[in-house]
């Protein structure tokens, strides 16, 4: 008897000093001590009032939620590196989660209701089978909540295990914006990889895939207005392009995860790829070896705003472009544009000398708002980059949302102007920073935003830091960014995860502790982290490792 208790406190030890392994942590979380097994008919039940409530779309995301789900408790036989279990009492077996959805709301946007409760007690109640309920406003919830639970799930002994039952989580989402950017036009991703990343990205509560479609180097959307932009502009257009199809399916995909897609098509500047096919609305094409004069990478090229044939192709590319989307939002880009390249193009010089009250800002200022007006022509919302308010001094409708990528400093003056703000510090959120140089001639070797951005530079985000309360309230949200330099699909998710899922809690759970202490990466984050990665590599992904097994398996490799 004593040995058998001595196990058990051993056991228990173990289990409780290492796992409090979700990721991202949710807002309130209680749990205890008994293990539950999970029934070999375990099922997955909704409420009647459910049943009847469900539209065809909810319905439809609901069932291939489910499937997932599932498919879990079928293949997945994750065993963690430091959690050991006693097996349950025979009499703890978890035979059925129910499910209620308060609103038949399918619609996927900005400031959609993901909060869920989820309960799951340790014995049974009046000889009924346990049941654990899950409940949700909508069907974005159950979502997160079905996440939530796959996370409580172990397997030894040939049976899945949920260990600390009863648990009482009630889970909401800090921010409303929780993205992830990836640029597939430096270098070209297939469908099936765009559709993994957004797998991963809903097991960690994202709910934005901003998609860096276009840039300099590459156009691989395929427009049927406009042909040729992708015959000649793309890597190779037969099977390095985005049809009108392939963005449907990814959409499709996406939505049934809980995740919205926000194209973006950077203009005026970063757009060289459009010279391949229309030169003559095109300013500074491809100047070498100077130039970095002209843009901030090479090849460089900007769209002219001085010409009507620019705003005639825009007029006719743009509503197409927007009508493969079904967000609400359109990212119209507007980085990094060049003001010496226009300076020193004739038609442009020209233009001003024949219209003597206008500038190269006022000229920016027209291309930017005949771009917006497009956009919202076409039944959208624009998102543009920090540069148009901050160095630009432009002013643009208050529901434009701004996408800040420097310091917080520039968070503040943005907001300081009554934007909503999309955060996203180079500093802390690049993924592509550290990995050296990829322009010829830099004997250096490095790169502009070094060092290597790790997963505890990346945690120790504060999206909200300096604002007060008022001003907080205009951060919708921030994204973690991959631009693809050096990336493609051999290293795309050794550069992705885990580190993304650092961004990822920091924008579900908040950079605040219940005790509103900030949050920061110690030694509980690390171990939850670590048994994260180990769940997403069994889940097939190729996460990298945070430390050494051994590490992981005792927690003994502290910092005294």
């Amino acid at each position: 008897m004593f040995l058998k208790l001595l196990e058990f406190i051993v056991f228990s030890f173990y289990i409780i000093s290492s796992v409090n392994a979700l990721w991202p942590l949710p807002q309130y979380w209680n749990k205890g001590s008994t293990t539950l097994s999970i029934s070999s008919d375990f099922s997955l039940k909704q409420t009647l009032k459910t049943d009847s409530l469900l539209n065809g779309q909810t319905k439809k995301i609901l069932e291939s939620a489910k499937e997932r789900l599932l498919k879990f408790l079928k293949s997945e036989q994750y065993i963690s590196p430091n959690v050991h279990f006693i097996d349950p009492d025979k009499s703890n077996t978890l035979s059925v989660l129910t499910i209620s959805i308060a609103t038949d709301t399918s619609e996927l946007e900005l400031g959609v209701d993901e909060s869920y409760e989820l309960t799951i007690p340790e014995s049974q109640i009046d000889n009924d089978p346990i049941t654990a309920h899950l409940e949700a406003k909508t069907i974005f919830g159950i979502l997160h909540g079905f996440n939530t639970f796959s996370q409580l799930l172990y397997y030894k002994n040939s049976k899945f295990l949920l260990p600390f039952a009863p648990h009482n989580i009630k889970d909401f989402p800090r921010f409303s914006h929780r993205g992830l950017l990836l640029d597939t036009a430096r270098n070209y991703y297939p469908i099936k990889d765009i559709f993994k990343t957004l797998d991963v990205m809903s097991w960690n509560k994202f709910n934005v895939f901003h998609w860096h479609i276009v840039d300099a180097t590459s156009w691989p959307v395929v427009s049927e207005v406009y042909p040729a932009l992708s015959e000649k502009g793309s890597y190779d257009p037969k099977h390095m392009v985005y049809t009108k199809d392939d963005i449907k399916k990814v959409i499709e995909y996406a939505n049934l995860r809980g995740i919205r897609i926000i194209p973006e098509f950077d203009m005026p500047g970063h757009t060289h790829s459009i010279a391949e096919s229309m030169p003559e609305i095109m300013t500074c094409i491809d100047v070498q070896p100077n130039w970095t004069k002209f843009s901030a990478e090479p090849p460089s090229g900007q769209l002219n705003p001085a010409l009507n044939k620019t705003y005639s192709f825009l007029n006719k590319l743009l509503p197409e472009l927007i009508s493969y989307f079904n967000d609400k939002y359109y990212h119209a880009g507007g980085d990094e544009v060049n003001l010496q390249c226009w300076n020193t193009t004739p038609s442009i010089t020209e233009y001003l000398n024949q219209h003597p009250n206008s500038s190269i800002d006022t000229l920016l200022s027209k291309f930017i708002n005949e771009t917006h007006n497009i956009v919202r022509k076409s039944g959208k919302l624009p998102i543009t980059w920090q540069e148009m308010i901050v160095d630009h001094n432009l002013t643009l409708k208050n529901d434009t949302l701004v996408q800040v990528w420097t310091s917080k400093d520039v968070v503040k003056k943005v907001v300081d102007r009554g934007y909503s703000v999309i955060t996203g510090s180079s500093d802390f959120w690049y993924l592509d920073c550290g990995h050296g140089g990829w322009l010829g001639n830099n004997v250096n070797g490095t790169s502009w935003c070094d060092p290597y951005k790790t997963w505890q530079k990346i945690y120790s985000y504060n999206p909200i830091d300096g604002l007060t309360d008022k001003e907080a309230k205009l951060i919708i949200g921030g994204e973690v960014l991959l631009w693809s330099e050096q990336a493609d699909p051999t290293n795309l998710e050794i550069l992705l995860w885990p580190r993304s899922s650092a961004a990822a809690e920091v924008l579900w759970s908040g950079p605040y502790d219940t005790s509103k202490k900030l949050r920061t990466p110690d030694k509980g984050a690390l171990a939850r982290l670590t048994d994260w990665r180990f769940r997403m590599v069994e889940r097939g992904v190729n996460a990298i490792p945070l430390q050494p097994l051994w590490c992981a398996r005792t927690g003994r490799c502290d910092l005294p």
